[in-house]
């Protein structure tokens, strides 16, 4: 099996994991608290980690710098972005959740360019008829069943969320596995707080149920860990660009899921939005690409001199 066959199974197996993650969290959180849910999953998730690591046996030394850029990656991409997902997951579908955390590669894009005061017009014409897209289907969550606007709302901080977690993760320089664990043990500090207020203050009850239970293998064990190590594995034999366009196919997977599995059934507004984010993320990213072409014909020409 050549490199290419194997990356794009590799890459869509964790498409649909991560997909389907959606649906596993939406029917576990109505067992089990969101935070309590998310810290058991990092919980499982490290501990499916570390053998890894240790069989490693490599542990790089950090700086006070890269610790701290580590520390606020885990509390972006595990704490505020579980924060959000799985309490707007209580609110709304799935299938409006998966879609509006999709954004988070051009929320990402926009923070980039303003922190490097870099402007295109083109690929901010996509980033506006995205953002319409995304306004129609929080709006829509009103005339949707199953859906809301809070938890739509919710859903577009969780990809919020993302962007200040990538900031920080691309400032480590670093993506082992022990980074990894060390984010997601900082994530697992940050959100016990957040567990122990659900459980002891709010009285929220935590119900070991089939599909709590499940859930927590299926987020901690896929989702997590296999997902993790899957899809790196993906990029490292197809590269960043290409297996960037499977994240794309999350809401796809996540969509087909909820109609089969959860009889859910999105709305109007949900396939009218799909469409606008879709175009224009299309334009935003194509355009992105050009830029990025034309920076590695300069670097290679100037390579020449």
């Amino acid at each position: 099996m050549n490199k290419r066959v194997t990356a794009t199974l590799l890459l869509a197996t964790t498409a649909i994991i991560w997909g389907e993650s959606y649906l596993f969290t939406k029917v576990a959180v109505e067992s089990m608290p969101p935070m309590t849910l998310a810290l058991f999953r990092f919980i499982v998730a490290v501990a499916v980690f570390i053998p890894v690591q240790i069989k490693k046996g490599v542990c790089p030394k950090r700086t006070t710098k890269q610790r701290f850029n580590i520390a606020m990656a885990g509390f972006f991409g595990v704490t505020l972005y579980f924060l959000f997902e799985n309490y707007g997951l209580r609110l709304t579908s799935a299938s409006d959740a998966s879609l509006l955390v999709s954004s988070a590669p051009i929320l990402t894009m926009i923070l980039y360019d303003i922190l490097h005061r870099k402007f295109d017009g083109l690929e901010y014409l996509g980033s506006t008829i995205a953002f319409i897209g995304i306004s129609i289907v929080i709006y829509g969550g009103q005339f949707s069943e199953g859906s809301s606007v809070l938890g739509n709302s919710l859903s577009f901080l969780a990809a919020l969320s993302w962007a200040g977690y990538t900031y920080f993760f691309d400032k480590v320089k670093d993506s082992s596995i022990a980074t990894i664990v060390q984010l997601m043990v900082w994530g697992i500090v940050f959100i016990t707080p957040f567990s122990i207020i659900e459980v002891f203050f709010l009285k929220d009850p935590v119900i070991f149920s089939v599909e709590a239970v499940s859930g927590v293998l299926y987020l901690g064990i896929l989702a997590s860990a296999l997902g993790y190590l899957m899809w790196g594995k993906g990029i490292h034999l197809w590269g960043g660009k290409a297996a960037t366009l499977w994240v794309y196919t999350i809401p796809v997977f996540t969509i087909l899921g909820d109609i089969i599995f959860l009889k859910h059934r999105p709305s109007l507004f949900f396939y009218v939005g799909a469409l606008l984010v879709g175009m224009g993320m299309s334009i935003a990213i194509w355009r992105q690409r050009k830029h990025l072409q034309v920076q590695e014909e300069n670097a290679s020409t100037q390579g020449l001199h």
